[in-house]
């Protein structure tokens, strides 16, 4: 077991008809099984999971179940509303999974009580493992410590785990604080990967993992006590998020995985910046990726 955890948070692979692509799930996860990533999170950020029905939820999660190559699998459930929260775990939980991460509910900013509500629903309707994810910049507000204490406390040995994605430094190092010795806490945040591990985190969630393995490097050099070249890692890592940043996201996280396999994937509906991203770019950013790849630092 690697001491510490990578985990991709995966794109949503989809066909020219904006179904899941079961063709194109088993290239990423050849993709992923080459870097030696072992753990994958379907259905949240980066896989665009407020951009689907529940029906394509479903089949998505029907392609992960048989096509992951025996990775460590956390499901994402996160919703508007509770009750779709509920279905898509007890759906997920009835195909086998049992890891689920979920965050507040989003659009009308939730208060902390209608956090611990949200939590408290879903986890008491489904006998699996939960991840905490905040991400305030999404869901308009963060999960506040002693707002994770309550669900912790009362979550009766369910939550294995945080996944704290706000950018915040200064909160991820309060999360640490608080729940360091007792949880696995996980940046959400490539660029803030390293800075992390240092920190005392359990590893990641890096949308990177798409189309790189930079934060791969970056795991290894820090698990084997190589600072320098993990430092050295973590600059290429932030070359490669500053590449995928570069459009509104998770555009250029799609784009760059459909063109590297030479595949007319689509992204879901109504995101239209990959349809602007310029073919310079794309050349640009793939050469550029293929040679940190080469990089045996």
């Amino acid at each position: 077991m690697d001491k510490f955890k990578l985990i991709c948070p995966l794109i949503t692979p989809l066909d020219a008809s904006y179904s899941p692509s079961r063709e194109y799930y088993r290239l990423l996860m050849s993709d992923l099984t080459e870097m030696g990533v072992n753990s994958i999170f379907p259905l949240g950020s980066t896989g665009l999971f407020s951009l689907l029905t529940m029906d394509k939820k479903k089949a998505f999660l029907n392609i992960v179940s048989e096509e992951s190559q025996k990775k460590e699998i956390f499901i994402g459930i996160g919703s508007q509303n509770t009750e779709e929260a509920v279905e898509l775990a007890k759906y997920a939980f009835d195909l086998g999974f049992t890891n689920m991460v979920l965050q507040p509910t989003y659009y009308i900013k939730p208060e902390q009580p209608w956090i611990i509500k949200h939590f408290s629903e879903v986890i008491s309707k489904v006998e699996a493992n939960f991840i905490i994810y905040n991400i305030p910049q999404l869901a308009g507000v963060s999960i506040e410590t002693q707002t994770i204490e309550s669900i912790t406390d009362a979550a009766g040995g369910k939550i294995k785990g945080i996944k704290e994605s706000s950018g915040n430094i200064r909160y991820f190092n309060d999360i640490i604080y608080n729940f360091g010795s007792k949880l696995p806490v996980y940046q959400g945040q490539d660029d803030l990967l390293l800075q992390s591990l240092v920190a005392g985190c359990s590893g990641g969630v890096c949308g990177s993992t798409n189309v790189s393995s930079a934060a791969k490097k970056v795991i290894n050099l820090f698990t084997e006590n190589d600072f320098k070249g993990a430092e050295e890692a973590q600059k290429n890592l932030d070359f490669v998020f500053r590449i995928l940043s570069s459009y509104p996201f998770p555009s250029a996280y799609y784009y760059l995985f459909y063109r590297k396999h030479k595949v007319g994937g689509k992204i879901p509906l109504p995101i239209t910046a990959m349809e602007h991203i310029p073919e310079s770019f794309v050349t640009n950013s793939l050469d550029s990726m293929m040679r940190l790849e080469n990089n045996p630092s």
